[in-house]
């Protein structure tokens, strides 16, 4: 893994998303470094003018003031939320739940999506790698529940590859919700934000049509077995039509791509070639031509738009 720089969820220090310092003993010895967004909220004006946070967040004791700018905090730093909210099984040790402390390449994910949303730019991605698991589909997961739970609350939806590989996504959404049964619907019902989180397999590609979505999340699709597209394109054009065009929603496309030496991008970047001649071509390289075709597009300057690649 690349190392640049250490990050530091609970004092903001180097972490996703554009920054800025506020020194206040009262609630920290440490300098914190919040998400510029927090810099323009009459409580933040309040405490950079010097009130203290007992007046500020209505607290009786320091104590109680540190929890409740806490509390406040989550609303809108995705890392502190995730590091102490949100809790999923250690990569390295699967038997052991740990807090989601973003690793380099989920920061990575994760400052991209913060600062394109602060710019207001659309959320469409496609998100790519190629070596072994890194927690791509953990960490957009819980970037979209955090959006569902204080930005907007609407339906969300994951297709994956088998219901082998949405089980652990849907079961550290019911860790979230402290439920200790995974139900086996198709869906779970969010109480906080009164919506319900779709999960899916490809092979039911029209399941979520007529669906009104904010949130649309297609996970692992290099795992998808479509090689002649009998699922692929019909399972996102569904989805993603039910997602409206703006920058506060999601859709993220994610999954391996084939190493350089197999996979030469600007070879298939030939747009004047049928596109059933290029997926023809790309699912000698992959079981999911249509992502793969997809990655080439996104990767093609306008091209596609609204799509941007995040190349891990």
């Amino acid at each position: 893994m690349p190392f640049k720089y250490i990050r530091n969820p609970y004092t903001g220090s180097n972490s996703a998303g554009f920054r800025f310092r506020l020194n206040l003993r009262s609630i920290s010895h440490h300098s914190i470094y919040l998400p510029l967004e927090m810099k323009e909220l009459s409580q933040i004006k309040l405490l950079m003018q010097g009130s203290s946070p007992l007046e500020v967040f209505n607290c009786q004791s320091l104590q109680s003031a540190r929890k409740a700018f806490n509390d406040f905090r989550k609303q809108f730093d995705f890392p502190f939320w995730a590091a102490t909210e949100y809790h999923v099984r250690d990569i390295e040790d699967p038997d052991r739940i740990v807090p989601l402390r973003l690793n380099y390449y989920q920061d990575k994910i994760a400052d991209t999506f913060l600062k394109r949303y602060f710019n207001q730019e659309l959320g469409r991605y496609v998100i790519t790698k190629t070596f072994g698991r890194v927690g791509v589909s953990t960490c957009v997961q819980a970037y979209i529940l955090w959006r569902q739970t204080y930005y907007f609350p609407k339906h969300s939806y994951t297709c994956s590859a088998s219901d082998i590989s949405i089980n652990p996504l849907k079961t550290n959404l019911c860790r979230f919700l402290h439920r200790d049964i995974v139900p086996s619907e198709k869906y779970i019902f969010l109480p906080k934000v009164g919506r319900r989180a779709f999960f899916n397999t490809f092979h039911s590609p029209d399941y979520i049509r007529g669906i009104d979505l904010g949130f649309a999340h297609f996970a692992d699709m290099s795992r998808w077995h479509d090689p002649h597209d009998d699922y692929a394109s019909r399972a996102y054009s569904a989805a993603s039509s039910s997602v409206l065009l703006k920058h506060y929603t999601l859709v993220v496309l994610e999954g391996n791509i084939p190493k350089p030496d197999s996979f030469q991008m600007k070879e298939h970047q030939k747009l004047y070639i049928p596109r059933y001649i290029r997926l023809f071509n790309l699912s000698k390289l992959s079981n999911n031509p249509f992502f793969l075709d997809h990655v080439v597009l996104a990767n093609i300057p306008k091209c596609i738009p609204h799509l941007y690649p995040i190349n891990l």
